[in-house]
């Protein structure tokens, strides 16, 4: 058998060493002639752009910040290793965005792209989603490939960046994008802010429109990523407060109605595009509103009407329960589970960056005197814009008499007010959530009793996957070495003690 094995293995090498020069042989039989080489650019906007609501709606941060608990398998409640891989986000949409900034800047393709829209007003809307995209990457992991990334196949093992410096070319990039849109043709794969229609004249105003909220969703980023920086810069004058004040001041605006929102809407008609929480709960039940999110909104310091959105009942689940407890608890098939059904149908839309993350955002960096602004008036407005994004009724004067709501106290008192409602209009964005949290720590969680890691505390980051130990574990050496332990329990830059 070994020596049968030998011969093949020989008669195979003695094959290709002798046929490898007569490839050029065989012309053109491997090219699909129904192919192209360039891809349309308009289909990769729209592949991307219809893949974005499921960014704003996943759940393991979610759990992290107790927004949500597991009713069956609560693993990831019981801060089991985050052991994620990222590769699949470069290698798809990242990778698509990236392919639309090139073939519309290479002098061989960049004039054939023109069909789907002005050069300029293509690579500007990539360059806003690749920062959106990047920002929840490093805030799930730390430092990881940024600026050696997405360069094919000329480098398949990027370094590792450091957060730090990933952050200001966000900022950087979100500013240049949004001055890069020119009065050129609409971007014709855009569905998020550009509605096309049959007539020219409705499209100019329609592309005329998006192309603000482009530019004023390009500003809220600069405003969200500075301000996640405030455990770093918390103090006026520094570099988060100057950048955000930038943006703040920015010609161009914000988003500061629900008009305005970043939002994914779906048709709800064919498989693949339908509302992520719809097609989380089809045929499963793994996921609740956390008893700890029941419990704020229903308390009397709150009264908060949200909880008629954010859950299908008022009975919240209790968070972080071992396997066998949680079926008990659930049983009852009473739980809330994550938004009300009305909420969650497979047409609801999934707002991924709105005017009350915003609006907070301005009221709390007014209170650290990042910015002259009316700190009370902003915070209204992002409590209302939450109210009237979920489409739930409250008067905003009984609301804000609470004393847990308004801003009547110190200024630490009032920060830690801001930023509990910012904790509540981030739900159900896990991402954001978590983050936000790590931030801030508001509000102050208390970690399972049954946690299996070694710290007994909430993760803090997740550790990079096993494909990037396979196939770049160089870069992950180094940024271990930097950043610290690839353990849940490092910090990211930002997220300083």
């Amino acid at each position: 058998m070994k020596i049968i094995k030998f011969f093949f293995a020989i008669a195979a090498t003695t094959m290709l060493a002798t046929s490898c020069n007569k490839v050029k042989d065989f012309g053109d039989t491997n090219v699909n002639p129904n192919g192209t080489a360039t891809p349309s650019t308009a289909a990769l906007l729209t592949n991307v752009e219809t893949g974005m609501g499921g960014f704003a709606t996943q759940t393991q941060g979610g759990i992290y910040a107790q927004q949500f608990s597991e009713t069956q398998y609560t693993d990831v409640s019981l801060y089991a290793l985050p052991k994620l891989n990222f590769d699949g986000i470069y290698a798809g949409a990242l990778m698509d965005l990236q392919n639309i900034i090139n073939i519309n800047t290479a002098d061989a393709t960049k004039a054939l792209s023109v069909k789907f829209g002005s050069n300029a007003n293509q690579i500007a809307i990539a360059r806003i989603l690749k920062a959106y995209i990047f920002w929840t990457i490093t805030d799930r992991w730390g430092d990881i490939p940024y600026f050696d990334a997405l360069k094919g196949e000329t480098n398949l093992t990027p370094k590792y960046d450091k957060q730090e410096d990933i952050y200001k070319d966000l900022i950087k990039e979100l500013t240049e994008a949004k001055n890069q849109f020119d009065a050129g043709a609409a971007a014709s794969g855009d569905i998020i802010y550009y509605k096309s229609t049959s007539t020219t004249a409705a499209n100019a105003a329609n592309w005329s429109a998006a192309v603000s909220r482009w530019k004023k969703l390009a500003n809220s980023l600069r405003m969200l990523i500075s301000l996640r920086t405030s455990k770093v810069y918390p103090n006026p004058g520094e570099w988060a407060a100057t950048n955000f004040a930038a943006a703040f001041k920015d010609a161009d605006g914000y988003i500061a109605s629900n008009a305005d929102n970043f939002v994914e809407n779906y048709t709800g008609t064919v498989a693949g595009f339908k509302n992520p929480f719809f097609n989380l709960f089809e045929s499963r039940h793994d996921y609740a509103e956390s008893k700890l999110m029941t419990d704020l909104l229903g308390s009397t310091q709150l009264a908060d009407p949200r909880q008629a959105a954010f859950g299908s009942t008022n009975v919240g689940f209790p968070y972080g329960l071992r396997r066998d407890d949680a079926v008990t608890f659930g049983s009852n098939n009473n739980y809330a589970e994550i938004l009300a059904a009305t909420k969650r149908a497979a047409t609801s839309p999934v707002v991924i960056i709105g005017a009350d993350d915003v609006l907070l955002a301005i009221s709390e960096a007014a209170q650290r005197g990042w910015i002259t602004a009316d700190v009370v008036s902003f915070y209204k407005a992002g409590i209302q814009a939450s109210w009237d994004q979920w489409v739930v009724a409250g008067d905003m004067n009984t609301y804000y008499a609470n004393p847990s709501v308004a801003l009547t106290g110190t200024a630490a008192s009032n920060l830690t007010k801001i930023q509990l409602q910012q904790y509540i209009a981030f739900y159900p964005d896990g991402i954001q959530a978590w983050a936000n949290w790590r931030r801030t720590g508001v509000p102050a969680l208390t970690p399972t009793a049954f946690a299996v890691n070694s710290s007994k505390q909430i993760p803090r980051r997740y550790v990079y996957g096993a494909n990037e130990y396979s196939v770049n574990a160089t870069g992950v050496a180094e940024a271990v070495a930097r950043q610290g332990a690839d353990t849940e329990n490092t910090r990211v830059w930002w997220d300083k003690p």
